[in-house]
């Protein structure tokens, strides 16, 4: 959430800075600008991307078919969105939140249904 407050409060950056107070990044976002989904295809258009905080999961621990790239799943926004070759800290930090559903929530962005950016954030 601090990274919520800072973002929205610009002029506690540019104190930090000339305090001498190094931000871990000053170029923290609340939401992807500008994403591409992969090497081969253009940026999203911010537009399109919605965001909405994912219910369920579901992770493919082997593609099928065997063609296909293995994907995480997230249902938010009334309907299922995935996010092909997730690494394995995502994996483990989505199954974590899930586990403790109380402490933890994962907001997604996506486009169409496929996953632009993820967070996983305390309640």
């Amino acid at each position: 959430m601090a990274c919520l407050i800072l973002a929205a409060i610009p002029s506690v950056l540019s104190a930090a800075d000339n305090q001498g107070i190094v931000p871990i990044t000053s170029s923290m976002k609340t939401a992807p600008t500008s994403v591409p989904v992969s090497v081969s295809d253009s940026p999203v258009d911010t537009a399109a991307v919605t965001s909405n905080i994912a219910t369920k999961y579901w992770l493919e621990l082997k593609a099928y078919p065997s063609s296909n790239t293995r994907a995480l799943w997230l249902y938010a926004g009334n309907d299922w969105r995935y996010l092909p070759s997730p690494s394995v800290n995502i994996e483990t930090s989505v199954q974590q939140a899930f586990a403790n559903p109380d402490i933890f929530q994962v907001k997604v962005w996506y486009c169409g249904n496929k996953i632009v950016g993820l967070v996983v954030n305390t309640k």
